[in-house]
């Protein structure tokens, strides 16, 4: 038997081969020692060795490139992160300054025009009441088939809720008087619709309303004993008007209280209680426990067993009633024993209201109290 041998012949010098392999030889230098056995070996080493540098160097790029990526990840984290503090920076140096802006105003009004005090010694019943001022939007305008309202307008309504509430107030004589500022008190500018709809901007509603409430709280305080005064606040009135870079707390109804305490400084019958459950008002009328709040993050229907359960479990206390407003009309629902009550707005019926036709007067809700009943008598005080 015969054996051939075969030679397969590939068309590439030894150049090419320099070229391709980036050799650092001559390349006749290369063709002669492939030759002999120990050139043979040399070359063969060399492109191992060279295999291998070149692995290695693409795996260091691969571990290069996930480092790379990692750094910037936290670059961008921090980015971030420092973009929100600033943010909240500016937040913060904006309502210092509002705020500063406001106290300032309010004790000049102090000066100019001081909240007169007139009360006579009256023989107050056990009894305490609960007048909630919900949704002023003050600043708001509108002309529809259900209503009428601007600035003049809201006015007249709060002397006719002033006056209204006083004949309730000398029919029940309480010796307490709760009032609730349930948020939305100004219009504000939140998007272009609001912004089209309102007589002012947005610092002034603030400062007008404020000073309107002040006033009426003046004049209920002379029907009472003692004054307390609890807000929280809605959602036209926050700083960012985007929602979705907006934070919840950020609200410049947070400054109402610090001008109402300006105002009422003369006066050691009116208590301004500053907010300790962030958006939520709790208080205690003759041992009942109530809950209120804005309403604008709560289905009505589930806000009660919400609010007992948030209450019992942290704070170990069972809620009786809760008072809500945002929906602009009046309901009432009652589960587990705990009753919610969702009040009128004194704006009434808006525009975007009017156009899904959802109808409701305008109006204000004071509560009596006693002891023995707890809510003892309800009174939808009609503004229209």
């Amino acid at each position: 038997m015969c054996l051939k041998k075969v030679n397969k012949v590939i068309d590439i010098d030894w150049s090419d081969i320099i070229d391709k392999y980036n050799i650092d030889l001559h390349y006749d230098s290369l063709r002669k020692a492939q030759q002999t056995i120990f050139g043979g070996a040399f070359v063969a080493e060399y492109f191992k060795d060279k295999y291998s540098k070149q692995n290695n160097d693409i795996n260091y790029l691969k571990e290069l490139q996930v480092q790379k990526d990692e750094l910037y990840k936290i670059k961008r984290q921090i980015y971030d992160q420092r973009k929100e503090y600033n943010k909240l920076l500016t937040s913060d140096a904006r309502a210092e300054h509002l705020t500063e802006e406001l106290i300032s105003i309010a004790k000049q009004l102090n000066k100019e025009k001081p909240l007169e005090f007139d009360k006579y010694v009256i023989d107050y019943s056990d009894r305490e009441a609960i007048i909630v001022f919900a949704d002023w939007h003050y600043g708001m305008v509108t002309d529809n088939i259900f209503n009428t309202y601007n600035v003049d307008i809201c006015r007249k309504r709060v002397e006719k809720l002033v006056a209204k509430a006083k004949k309730h107030l000398e029919l029940y004589k309480p010796k307490v008087l709760h009032v609730l500022l349930l948020g939305d008190a100004a219009h504000g500018a939140i998007h272009t619709g609001v912004r089209v709809a309102s007589e002012e901007d947005t610092c002034d509603q603030l400062m007008h309303v404020t000073e309107l409430m002040a006033e009426a709280i003046n004049e209920l305080a002379n029907k009472v004993e003692s004054t307390r005064v609890y807000s929280t606040y809605g959602n036209h009135l926050r700083t960012i008007q985007n929602k979705n870079d907006s934070v919840h707390t950020d609200n410049m109804e947070k400054i109402i209280p610090w001008w109402m305490k300006q105002r009422f400084q003369n006066r050691n019958d009116i208590e301004i209680v500053y907010a300790e459950f962030k958006e939520f008002i709790k208080l205690n009328v003759l041992g009942y426990n109530i809950v209120c709040t804005h309403g604008d993050l709560d289905k009505f229907k589930d806000l009660g067993v919400t609010v007992n359960t948030i209450f019992s479990k942290i704070y170990g206390v069972t809620i009786d009633y809760t008072i809500s407003a945002d929906k602009h009309h009046l309901e009432e629902f009652e589960q587990f024993g705990i009753e919610s009550i969702l009040v009128r707005s004194l704006a009434g019926t808006d525009d975007y209201a009017n156009e899904r036709r959802l109808y409701s007067k305008p109006g204000q809700t004071l509560l009596i109290f006693n002891k023995d009943d707890g809510r003892e008598a309800t009174c939808n005080i009609v503004l229209n």
